[in-house]
């Protein structure tokens, strides 16, 4: 740090570069200069006086943030914390921590926020419709949905909207497109000579 003498002598050398008018500029370094506030070295921002202090506080605090995540960062004290997370009454203390933190409002919102932006990712899309895909053609998934449905065609309600959806344009439309298709088409052309020889079939035995 430079001595009190340089320092004041710079001060004022800058203040005559000044227009007498700018009062605000020249308080500022008569403040300097009676050593009441000082330019940090790293940011640039002025602080209160402190000798052999160079550095703010806000960037003290950025550089013991810094100096502890490197010392977090060490193989011994990561082996270490991984010792101490062991042990049954840490274990403990972090479920009870853990409790407590999941009630609070603001954790809840993030998390649900979180939890938003993660389904949408396409991985996760993928990876969802792939588990859907394989687990209804589970025997026991198709035999339960089968019964499911069912039973929901038996509610009145579910045979009126059934009734009504079928009468719609739009629904019309769609098994107009779906009998177009190639591999219905193939399919119903099967079923048709399946029926022809069962039917053969039975004639033949009577």
């Amino acid at each position: 740090m430079p001595c009190s003498s340089c320092c004041r002598n710079m001060v004022f050398h800058q203040m005559e570069i000044f227009d007498e008018e700018d009062e605000e500029i020249k308080e500022l370094m008569r403040r300097i200069s009676e050593k009441e506030i000082t330019l940090c070295d790293s940011c640039d921002t002025f602080f209160d006086y402190i000798p052999n202090k160079l550095t703010c506080d806000e960037c003290n605090k950025k550089k013991r943030l810094e100096w502890r995540r490197e010392y977090n960062r060490r193989p011994e004290v990561i082996a270490k914390e991984r010792e101490r997370a062991r042990l049954p009454e840490e274990r403990e203390r972090k479920r009870e921590y853990d409790r407590k933190r999941r009630k609070r409002p603001e954790e809840r919102e993030r998390l649900r926020e979180y939890k938003r932006e993660y389904r949408k990712r396409p991985e996760v899309v993928e990876k969802r419709r792939k588990y859907q895909r394989e687990y209804y053609q589970r025997p026991e998934q198709r035999e339960r949905r089968r019964e499911y449905d069912r039973k929901r065609a038996k509610l009145p309600k579910e045979q009126e909207r059934q009734r009504t959806r079928k009468l719609s344009p739009e629904y019309k439309e769609q098994q107009r497109k779906y009998r177009q298709r190639p591999e219905v088409k193939e399919r119903r052309r099967k079923q048709q000579r399946e029926r022809r020889q069962r039917l053969k079939k039975l004639r033949e035995e009577e």
